[in-house]
């Protein structure tokens, strides 16, 4: 009885380390441990850093909204996508993080300023890891979101960061998650999109890269 209650409370307490200290994204996948429920956090987290501001221009539009887009190399078919956005920035890159150029250059000056965040994810056409530079077209968007609760709240209280999983459908082929290109699209509806923002792409595959473009990614994926 006693060496039950003590793998028991060992579980328990392994299950809040992971709430209190691992990344504020976790999969789909829950486990429940004497009355604890908590999310299970993915095998492999990438993320990247980016700034916007007047000098960036929109790479679209999403309901007659500027849109700004991340493209994401994900080397297996997988079976689960978590992706997150949370503006301002809240953690330090490190040496593994994508780091935007214009990031580096204005956050050191302006930490502060911050957006509501919208973010899509789209499936794209490119399953060739040698042909990504040449670009390609979405062939479906798979989900969104706007503002969720699991994410710590922005610096005005509120809880308007943005948090999507999608899960792979082997049944339908148009909702496979196979290797390849995915595109994340992020705008906003309350505000500009003006500030610093911390992206995570979370999956139980090594290798994801994401680049701000096509040619960035390309470059990270076969020369990197």
């Amino acid at each position: 009885m006693f060496k039950k209650t003590l793998i028991t409370l060992t579980s328990v307490l392994s299950l809040s380390a992971c709430m209190a200290t691992g990344p504020a994204l976790k999969s789909s996948i829950s486990e429940g441990v004497a009355g604890l429920e908590a999310r299970l956090p993915y095998a492999n987290y990438s993320n990247y850093f980016g700034y916007v501001d007047k000098s960036i221009k929109p790479d679209g539009k999403y309901k007659n909204k500027d849109a700004y887009y991340l493209y994401a190399w994900v080397p297996a078919a997988v079976d689960e996508i978590g992706v997150s956005m949370m503006s301002p920035a809240v953690s330090k890159p490190s040496n593994s993080d994508f780091v935007n150029a214009n990031y580096t250059k204005k956050f050191g000056n302006d930490p502060k300023t911050y957006f509501d965040t919208y973010i899509v994810l789209d499936r794209m056409n490119i399953i060739d890891p040698a042909k990504i530079k040449k670009g390609g077209k979405s062939l479906q968007t798979l989900t969104l979101n706007d503002d969720s609760s699991e994410l710590p709240k922005n610096p005005g209280g509120q809880s308007y960061n943005s948090l999507l999983r999608q899960t792979t459908d082997i049944n339908n082929p148009s909702k496979a998650l196979v290797r390849g290109v995915y595109r994340i699209s992020f705008t906003s509806f309350r505000s500009a999109v003006e500030g610093s923002f911390e992206a995570t792409v979370g999956t139980n595959v090594p290798g994801v890269k994401i680049a701000a473009s096509l040619d960035e990614l390309h470059k990270l994926v076969n020369e990197g």
